[in-house]
């Protein structure tokens, strides 16, 4: 279940669509039909689901591209939140050569994004069988990343995407805390 999760979570970090909401009631499901999440994962999707069915899928886009395009604090790549400079340029090319190596679609996947941007990096994860690679690179580097991004948005409960990145940081630090 884990990795349809995964595959879900990718999708509404995603620029968004039509199927919006759908997806959110999907990843609503998924997380129900796991007990080992905790309850505030289903709390905080039934929030951003109330909230993206008060707006126009046009606003939703439009603070989509405010938040995460145009707010360094809220960028879906990662690297962003841990590194700097030549760091951050060695960090993308390990991730890309990981990719390479576990026969990844990283172009495909990328849609043109970086490969520490967040959909990507869940897209991964979501394919990958080598548990102990996917435990690895969720340890020392996404929940990291994930964890300072969400504090970020801590600080801005009022934007419709808090309520994601939120449910987004309980899975992947339950997942990490459980070895998954």
């Amino acid at each position: 279940m884990e990795q349809n999760l995964y595959s879900i979570f990718a999708d509404l970090l995603s620029y968004p669509r039509e199927d919006v909401r759908s997806k959110v009631e999907d990843a609503i499901e998924a997380v129900k039909a796991e007990d080992r999440y905790p309850s505030e994962v289903a709390e905080d999707l039934e929030t951003y689901l109330k909230e993206v069915s008060e707006i126009t899928l046009d606003d939703l886009q439009g603070i989509y591209s405010y938040t995460f395009e145009l707010t360094a604090d809220y960028t879906l790549d990662l690297g962003y939140h841990l590194f700097d400079g030549f760091k951050r340029a060695n960090n993308l090319s390990s991730i890309k050569a990981m990719y390479r190596d576990k026969e990844f679609p990283y172009e495909e996947a990328a849609k043109g994004e970086l490969p520490d941007n967040l959909p990507v990096v869940m897209r991964f994860l979501s394919s990958l069988d080598d548990e102990e690679l996917k435990r690895d690179f969720r340890e020392s580097f996404v929940i990291l990343a994930v964890e300072k991004l969400n504090k970020n948005f801590e600080r801005n409960r009022k934007n419709v995407y808090s309520h994601l990145i939120s449910a987004v940081y309980r899975v992947l630090d339950s997942d990490v805390k459980e070895g998954m």
